[in-house]
């Protein structure tokens, strides 16, 4: 049985106009960039496509 995938369209920082398909959609979503900063998305919408919106960057910390 396979994982049940839907797509995830990203907006804004390195990852803007990506799609990829997922099988979670977590109310934020983590991305590691250059130098081992990350990129912070915030889901938009609650069913797919799942739309997510960059709105910061965090170092060493997880965000919350």
């Amino acid at each position: 049985m396979s994982d049940i995938t839907f797509p995830i369209e990203f907006i804004g920082g390195s990852r803007d106009g990506e799609i990829i398909d997922a099988t979670a959609a977590p109310d934020y979503y983590e991305v590691l960039v250059d130098g081992g900063s990350k990129e912070i998305y915030e889901r938009q919408n609650d069913e797919p496509p799942f739309v997510y919106v960059q709105i910061g960057y965090a170092e060493n910390e997880t965000w919350k």
